[in-house]
This record gives C-alpha cells, sequence and structure tokens, in this order.
C-alpha cells in the first residue's frame, strides 16, 4: 500500500494527512450544523476544534514520547520530529479534553455541550484515521502465525515469544531473514516458550502482508509475513461505535448531559483495551500495557458519566 495519494517534488499528499483532514470536515460540518440549530455561533465550534486539534496533537506525543523516553533521553532532538512517526491517541484524548475544558470555560459554556456535540465525529474521525495507519503500514498487529494463547494475556509476552521463535529456527530480525517463517510455518512448525510447545500456523485466514516498497513498519518488523490488520478491527469497530452515539446525538436533549461523551469513552475504552491485545508496538507501563491502564480510566470516567447522566434525565 501506498502512503501516499501523489507526490510532487518533495510534496506528498499522504492519505493519513487527508483522513485527519476528512474527519476533521465531517465534525466540522456535522456538528456544526447541530450547534447553529441549537441556537448558538458555529464559530464557537470551529474555534474549538482548532484549539482541541492542536492540544491534541501536542499530548499525543508529550504522552508518547514520556513512555519512550529511554529513547528520546539519548535524543531529544527527535522529540520535536513527528514526521518520524510516534503519537499516543490516548495522549491526544485527554490534552484534548484539558483544551476544550479551559476554552469552554472560556466561553462560559458546558464542557460536555461540546463534548456531546463532537463525541460521533471524534470516534468516526479515529477510524478515518486507521485507514491512514494502514497505508503506511504502521499501527500494525502480531503476525497471524502468532497462538491465540500468546495474545491473550494481560501481561504481554509476544516479544519473548517473538525472540524465542527466532532463536529457535536460528533468524535474526532482519525482515528477508523473518520472511522464511512464512514457509517454515507452512510445514508445521512448532516452538517451545515458558516450557509449552506452540504451534506456529496461520490462525486467522484475514492476515495481511506489506512488501519492502516504502519499507514500512510491518515489514521492518516482520518481512512478508501476514500480520493482524488491527487497524481495520479499530477502524470498524469505531464505525459501529460512532453509529450508536449517532442515534442518541440525533436528539438535541442528550446534548450537554454528558451521556454521549460518556458512551464515546466507554466505547473507545472498550475498543483500544481489545485491540491492544493485537498490536505489536503499544506502549509499556510496567508490566502492563500502557492502552490498558488509559482505557480502564476512560471507561470508569464514561460510566459515571453515562449515570451521573441518566440521573439527570430522570430528576428532569
Amino acid at each position: 500500500m501506498m502512503p501516499y495519494l501523489f507526490k510532487i517534488g518533495n510534496f506528498e499528499l499522504r492519505i493519513y494527512s487527508l483522513m485527519i483532514i476528512t474527519g476533521l470536515l465531517i465534525c466540522i460540518f456535522m456538528a456544526g450544523r447541530k450547534m447553529v440549530k441549537m441556537g448558538y455561533k458555529k464559530e464557537y465550534l470551529e474555534n474549538m476544534i482548532i484549539v482541541v486539534f492542536i492540544a491534541a496533537l501536542i499530548g499525543a506525543r508529550i504522552y508518547y514520547v514520556i513512555f519512550q523516553w529511554e529513547f528520546y533521553k539519548d535524543t531529544p532532538l527527535e522529540i520535536f520530529a513527528v514526521w518520524h512517526g510516534g503519537l499516543a491517541i490516548h495522549g491526544g484524548i485527554i490534552m484534548g479534553f484539558i483544551a476544550a475544558l479551559i476554552y469552554s470555560h472560556y466561553l462560559k459554556i458546558k464542557v460536555m455541550f461540546f463534548g456531546d456535540l463532537i463525541a460521533p465525529w471524534l470516534i468516526l474521525g479515529q477510524g478515518l484515521g486507521r485507514l491512514g495507519n494502514f497505508a503506511n503500514g504502521e499501527a500494525h498487529g502480531v503476525p497471524v502465525i502468532t497462538p491465540p494463547e500468546i495474545i491473550f494475556r494481560l501481561k504481554p509476552v509476544f516479544t519473548d515469544f517473538w525472540t524465542s521463535v527466532l532463536y529457535t529456527f536460528n533468524l535474526n530480525s532482519m525482515p528477508e531473514n523473518v520472511s522464511k517463517l512464512n514457509e517454515i510455518a507452512k510445514n508445521g512448525a512448532e516452538v517451545t516458550f515458558q516450557g509449552k510447545v506452540y504451534e506456529l500456523k496461520e490462525y486467522v485466514p484475514w492476515g495481511i502482508s506489506f512488501t519492502d516498497k516504502h519499507m514500512p513498519a510491518a515489514y521492518r518488523d516482520f518481512g512478508t509475513l501476514a500480520v493482524h490488520p488491527t487497524f481495520f478491527y479499530e477502524m470498524i469497530l469505531n464505525f459501529t461505535a460512532a453509529a450508536i452515539m449517532y442515534y442518541f446525538w440525533r436528539n438535541s436533549k442528550n446534548i450537554s448531559t454528558g451521556l454521549i461523551f460518556g458512551i464515546y469513552l466507554i466505547s473507545y475504552g472498550l475498543i483500544r483495551g481489545f485491540v491492544t491485545m493485537f498490536r505489536a508496538d503499544d506502549l509499556m507501563l510496567g508490566f502492563i500495557r500502557a492502552p490498558h491502564a488509559a482505557s480502564l480510566a476512560f471507561i470508569c470516567i464514561g460510566i459515571f458519566l453515562v449515570v451521573r447522566a441518566m440521573k439527570l434525565k430522570d430528576n428532569i
């Protein structure tokens, strides 16, 4: 897959950027139209989105750098090299919400008004962004020859398991060598890990492989091995959540109660918590995945907001 639609000299129209811009435009159009119907100026929303978007980018980068500090402390200039990759969605959501809180206080409008207003379109945009990840060959999953028992563990062991796989078959981590596992797995291969024998085979038929063209992260990590298309897993689930939130969003009485934003936090917490099990490149917080810790916090806050919104509705 090509990461850009076209290239003229040093200029590239990257698919990832196009998806992000498309998501922003959809949000501005749909939420802006709803805001006008509710008697507010559309400019409030447009300014809010600009402020939140910038803050979210900064937050996503800070979050990523914090969890990769062992690398960045020795290469401080790389902290600013966002074009080399390294954005974490949880950090973007946290910093974006803080910016929205400050800006809504300035406008003297409830922050949950904006949260409910943009929530369906926010998660829709996140789904579109995963198409960009596919185009870049990044945010990918582990190879589909990985046994489910290795994937579905709260404490990640894939890195150690993969080291055992390469050692067993006398392969180094170079993509050309890792690609040899395609034939090895077809002939029936077994690996002993933590005292248990695991079979390497194609556990699901929908894996996606990448070539060395454009040298995407998926190829650098696993050569031409088919990997779990985690970008599509999350995209489908995000679009489904967006449809559910849209159902509540159509009723203007739900706007500003926190109900829709609460559903967003619960939905994305569950989605990211599930998808991260398949991811090969997640950040770590001690012995657990950082997205699991953040997702748990999102779910708890989301439940609080939904329960609070339902109580407010009962009191009306």
